[in-house]
């Protein structure tokens, strides 16, 4: 058995983030966007040149506004699926890598259960079931 019930745990996954192993990602499909961690951006020595700017203030969890550095398209793999993601990187030092937000999760036609510990979604031909396992 993959998940120990009962339990209240976030959806957390690893995915391929330009050609690096990123853990600890956190699905939200309550977030409007994308988000990274200004630490995470550093550690997977992307060029700041790739960084565009972003005018739009972020609404953190705690309901304070959280000014963005800037924003980057990377591209993002969970298993079969791949796509070049905005995230909205961020001074802040959360307890999980990034955040995928619903846009994200609509894209890759993605069903995410926090209960099951897995997200459903099509392959890109559209002939399969693809299952991301939570960590």
């Amino acid at each position: 058995m993959r998940v120990q019930v009962p339990h209240e745990d976030p959806l957390v996954v690893s995915l391929i983030v330009t050609e690096c192993l990123v853990r600890r990602v956190l699905i939200d499909p309550g977030s409007s966007a994308n988000v990274m961690p200004r630490v995470i951006f550093d550690q997977l020595e992307i060029k700041p040149e790739a960084l565009k700017c972003t005018g739009n203030p972020l609404l953190g969890f705690n309901g304070k506004r959280v000014e963005p550095i800037n924003t980057v398209e990377l591209l993002v793999r969970a298993t079969e699926k791949e796509l070049v993601e905005s995230f909205v990187v961020v001074e802040i030092h959360p307890s999980y890598n990034p955040l995928m937000g619903r846009g994200w999760t609509h894209r890759v036609q993605g069903v995410p259960s926090t209960l099951h510990q897995v997200m459903r979604c099509l392959s890109p031909e559209g002939s399969k079931v693809i299952d991301i396992y939570g960590d």
